[in-house]
């Protein structure tokens, strides 16, 4: 089933940077309060890098702890240590924000950090597609709310996005449209929250060679030089040994097919769970 398929020319900035930006300032500036509600900001509108998320999360933890909100500072804590439970806690949470880190990273043991990988063909012939799988740890497939790919030629600067519905392991296709002469993809799986947040990413380069006819070069065949032999003007054109230029081009065409079962036909819809902040 087809989700969405995107081509351009670079990504996007996430919707969330700008309140990022905003909320690092604050922090910087030991604007806590000012801060809290920025990192909340970002976080919401989404579209964030894996460590920026796991950023939101220890600091929104922090500030909420420095504050007394322990229910609110353990629920960031959380999410946190889902992506990452070695996150070292910044002193700006006071005193009691490792105590309370701990907790949540004990309430989260039990599953784990989430964990994702993807596989993919080290090469592939140019114009065709290809499949990469990408694979969720159960444990964590119920808060993914859905996989992104994005396969990117570094050599032209093309790019395309794809997002399919979260399972387990989740076949992926990458259209034949970049797979170019001379391509030299890079895929990332993203693991995406509700906010299309990456909660976690994994990579594998795949190249594509110059697999097309190699171009037949001109040759020139030069009159004689042996004067014995140089009888043409007795002779008529076709029969005489000028110049003669033999040339043979030959293309190879790339079909274009554009297919994303879901990227993966085989896709099933997970529920998903969001961590709340609040």
């Amino acid at each position: 089933m087809l989700c969405a398929v995107g081509i351009s020319a670079h990504a996007a900035e996430g919707a969330g940077a700008t309140a990022l930006k905003l909320a690092r300032s604050a922090w910087d500036r030991g604007s806590l309060d000012t801060a809290e509600p920025l990192y909340r900001e970002a976080l919401e509108k989404g579209g964030l890098a894996p460590d920026e998320v796991l950023e939101g999360y220890v600091r929104l933890g922090s500030i909420r702890a420095s504050m007394g909100k322990k229910d609110q500072a353990v629920a960031a804590f959380r999410a946190a240590s889902i992506l990452d439970p070695k996150f070292a806690v910044p002193s700006e949470a006071g005193s009691k924000g490792p105590a309370l880190a701990n907790q949540a990273r004990k309430d989260t043991a039990k599953i784990g950090a989430l964990r994702l990988t993807v596989t993919a063909p080290k090469e592939t012939p140019s114009g065709k597609s290809f499949k990469v799988t990408a694979q969720i740890d159960d444990a964590h497939a119920r808060i993914v709310a859905k996989v992104g790919l994005v396969a990117r030629d570094g050599t032209s600067g093309k790019e395309i996005t794809v997002e399919a519905k979260t399972e387990p392991t989740v076949e992926l296709e990458i259209p034949a449209e970049i797979t170019l002469p001379n391509a030299a993809l890079t895929i990332r799986v993203d693991a995406l929250d509700s906010h299309n947040n990456r909660l976690g990413s994994a990579e594998e380069r795949v190249h594509v060679p110059d697999d097309r006819p190699a171009t037949a070069s001109a040759v020139v065949l030069g009159p004689s030089t042996n004067p014995a032999a140089d009888t043409s003007h007795k002779r008529g054109f076709w029969s005489s040994p000028w110049p003669y230029v033999i040339g043979g081009v030959a293309l190879a065409g790339a079909g274009a097919a554009l297919y994303f079962g879901t990227r993966p036909a085989d896709q099933v819809s997970v529920g998903s769970v969001d961590v709340r902040t609040r």
